[in-house]
């Protein structure tokens, strides 16, 4: 048989416990809310990005995104082509020609690898491929720029001339 002073210590344990175990979910938890942007090589990996494509053929990418956003998203993945001056940051996305557009909606925490063929129609030296992520927001019913990109360098060369 336990004594009471035993009894007493055990009992306030589990009271505590259990104030605990019902205070827990209450407590707000600051969660941080993001998207993610990549560029896999060919290899579905980081690096081993195309540096040098001839004019004509086609050079492979993927675009990894992901949402931890806490909602579902509307993403719009736009992959631009301009040259050494064209300026893209986190507040401004670049001015240059569309090459290609790619809409995806994903769940929260959902991720999703966007196979990526691009062909060159010009030749040039140190043309800046850039990768920016869209989200659609749903109070002004329109695509708006994340912050996210990312940009590779490829010198596009013509064939030599038989």
């Amino acid at each position: 048989m336990i004594d009471k002073e035993t009894a007493g210590i055990v009992l306030s344990v589990v009271v505590i416990l259990a104030v605990f175990a019902i205070i827990q979910p209450l407590i707000p938890t600051a969660t941080e809310r993001f998207s993610e942007l990549g560029v896999l090589g060919a290899n579905k990996k980081i690096g081993d990005y195309p540096t040098n494509v001839t004019l004509g053929s086609s050079a492979s990418l993927f675009v990894y995104i992901g949402n931890h956003e806490g909602v579902v998203e509307f993403y719009n993945v736009k992959v631009k082509l301009g040259n050494q001056t064209t300026i893209v940051n986190n507040v401004t996305s670049a001015r240059a020609p569309l090459v290609a557009s790619f809409y995806r909606v994903l769940s929260n925490n959902q991720t999703y690898v966007l196979p990526l063929n691009l062909s060159f129609e010009h030749a040039g030296t140190n043309e800046k491929l850039i990768i920016e992520l869209w989200m659609f927001n749903t109070t002004s019913g329109e695509f708006q720029y994340t912050g996210l990109w990312n940009q590779l360098f490829v010198n596009v060369t013509a064939l030599p001339q038989a």
